[in-house]
């Protein structure tokens, strides 16, 4: 199923309010198995925000090209068709990644008990693309 359409707003704080509206205080999101996806609003920053440069890590700025695709989110998680991959990470939180196969469209959630908990949402590149179906299917 392709992704919903892009959302088009006009600036970050409409977008932030969008997120809180939506996401932060909407109705749940559900993945297709259905695992409960907790949203939090300093997760907004981190999903939606670039670095500086390639090795800054500062996400500093705003990112449109994320922002517009944040409906894209819930639908990939609800879609039972998407590429779904399982990752440990240093500090041994598991995290699972939803992929959309076609654009390459990642999002990532990390599991809290019963519950996922939103972290963040990207168009993938090529390299890191590899590394991510390097990881065991969930």
């Amino acid at each position: 199923m392709p992704p919903p359409p892009l959302l088009i707003l006009a600036d970050q704080d409409e977008y932030r309010d969008y997120f809180d509206k939506h996401y932060v205080h909407g109705p749940p999101v559900t993945t297709f198995d259905g695992i409960r996806v907790v949203f939090y609003p300093q997760h907004f920053g981190h999903a939606f925000f670039r670095d500086s440069t390639p090795t800054a890590g500062d996400k500093a700025h705003f990112d449109a090209f994320r922002a517009q695709r944040m409906n894209w989110i819930p639908a990939i998680l609800g879609d039972p068709a998407m590429e779904v991959y399982r990752r440990v990470m240093p500090n041994r939180k598991v995290r699972r990644i939803a992929l959309e196969p076609s654009t390459p469209y990642a999002v990532v959630i990390e599991m809290r008990r019963h519950n996922g908990v939103f972290i963040t949402a990207y168009k993938v590149d090529s390299g890191p693309l590899q590394k991510m179906r390097g990881n065991p299917r969930w």
